[in-house]
């Protein structure tokens, strides 16, 4: 019985679950953490609207407290992923990776767009299941593409700096 347990909690994605270990403990403390990888788990591009605004909801309570780089690492794996299949939600979750790249002087978004592919390659150097496949074909083909949605990131900082 045991073992029949064991198969059943197996995953069936192995490497979704490596990506998204850091989320999964997160959950243990967040509960927000927790509801957001069990939404991520069945999220693709036919998921509804109504399933989609629910994740974003829930991305958005998490409220990751820690540095500027590691805020940035913890939620680059989820935005490219929720990004890649649902582009339209750009303007809810793109401030997750602007953000805190802004606070570590980042300012142009030419500059963002190549610190944040940079990003990309020294995380996957350190581990081959940092961002999904579909999240790295996001930064490789998607990104570049939004130098305007960046650059509106970008002025929202600035206009909360003058504040």
């Amino acid at each position: 019985m045991k073992i029949f347990n064991w198969l059943n909690k197996k995953s069936t994605n192995p490497e979704f679950e490596k990506t998204f270990a850091a989320l999964e403990k997160v959950g243990n403390i967040i509960p927000s953490a927790k509801t957001t990888f069990e939404l991520l788990k069945t999220f693709n591009a036919e998921t509804s609207h109504a399933q989609s605004d629910a994740l974003i909801a829930e991305v958005n309570k998490i409220h990751f407290p820690s540095n500027t780089n590691n805020y940035f690492y913890f939620y680059f794996p989820i935005v490219s992923y929720i990004l890649y299949y649902k582009p339209h939600y750009e303007k809810d979750i793109l401030k997750y990776l602007v953000g805190p790249n802004f606070a570590n002087g980042t300012s142009e978004s030419q500059e963002m767009i190549a610190m944040i592919k940079g990003a990309m390659e020294f995380k996957l150097k350190e581990s081959q299941f940092y961002l999904t496949k579909e999240s790295q074909f996001w930064v490789e083909n998607e990104l570049p593409k939004l130098e305007k949605e960046i650059q509106r990131e970008i002025d929202v900082c600035w206009k909360e700096l003058e504040e």
